[in-house]
């Protein structure tokens, strides 16, 4: 049970952290009109938030992301976002 408080905990704290980043990123991605300019969106608000933040937040930020764009509706974003092909960003050297 412990474990569950400290993801939970882990979870609040860090979308309280990124309210901004994902405010904007979720605006950003969702703003765009085609699946080319949708994975161009996500590949920016993914490589700015690690440039600010670290890879190690990158995991953590990026379901947030999909948490905040399911809410919105956005279902093709909510797969490009989780996709594999989002996960080289985190792989990058800083």
């Amino acid at each position: 049970m412990a474990q569950v408080k400290t993801g939970n905990s882990a979870i609040v704290n860090a979308r309280a952290a990124y309210v901004l980043e994902l405010a904007r990123g979720c605006s950003h991605i969702g703003s765009t009109l085609t699946p080319d300019t949708r994975e161009r969106a996500i590949a920016e608000v993914l490589v700015e938030f690690r440039e600010l933040y670290g890879e190690r937040e990158l995991v953590l930020f990026q379901k947030l992301l999909i948490e905040d764009l399911q809410r919105r509706g956005k279902w093709d974003a909510v797969v490009a976002v989780a996709a594999d092909s989002f996960k080289f960003i985190a792989n990058e050297p800083d």
